[in-house]
């Protein structure tokens, strides 16, 4: 869907996604060491992007501040695809630190929340530090739910930053269901746009 989308396109919005992600609370609770967090988020998103560039919908900012992918409901992405992506091996120094993120992150489940025929989740949405509160991602985020739309469909995301929740309600999210993670201590909160 989306081949056209250079390796170092990719490999850029990775490394912004990394930097807007630092106090993202699972990557927070995935890595403790400050000075490989940046390293590992990155490696997760560069992966992610791969992979979501073969099947998913990506909106880019047009000035290159920020990025959105929309992916169908319920779609799982092939493990096999994990191991074809070009950084593998910086996803395999970070495995300590991605092995914790799937624990953190696996502890929730959108399954049964979403209409999967007809509904695309928000994943992931990111703005470069230097140009978040302006704006971006609010526009990236009108696009797609205005475009979703007018093709019959409807617009799902989750969050695990409580401050977001407010923000995803006033551009037309309802929240529609909250999980607690014990062993974490985090809660997700899933929402949709219809």
């Amino acid at each position: 869907m989306n081949s056209n989308i250079t390796n170092e396109t990719l490999k850029k919005y990775a490394r912004m996604g990394a930097k807007a992600f630092m106090t993202n609370p699972g990557y927070v609770l995935s890595c403790k060491d400050e000075n490989k967090k940046e390293d590992f988020i990155y490696n997760i998103i560069l992966m992610r992007l791969y992979i979501s560039r073969k099947t998913d919908i990506f909106y880019f900012d047009e000035e290159g501040r920020g990025l959105l992918v929309l992916r169908k409901a319920g779609m799982d992405y092939p493990t096999g695809e994990v191991l074809k992506v070009p950084n593998i091996l910086g996803l395999l120094k970070n495995m300590s630190y991605v092995s914790k993120l799937l624990s953190v992150t696996g502890a929730y489940s959108s399954k049964g929340l979403y209409d999967e025929e007809k509904t695309y989740i928000v994943s992931p949405v990111f703005v470069d530090v230097n140009h978040q509160g302006k704006g971006v991602g609010t526009k990236l985020l009108k696009k797609a739910i205005e475009d979703m739309a007018q093709k019959g469909y409807k617009v799902g995301l989750d969050t695990m930053e409580p401050s977001n929740v407010p923000y995803y309600e006033k551009l037309g999210f309802k929240l529609i269901d909250t999980q607690y993670n014990e062993k974490e201590d985090a809660y997700s909160w899933y929402m949709i746009c219809e």
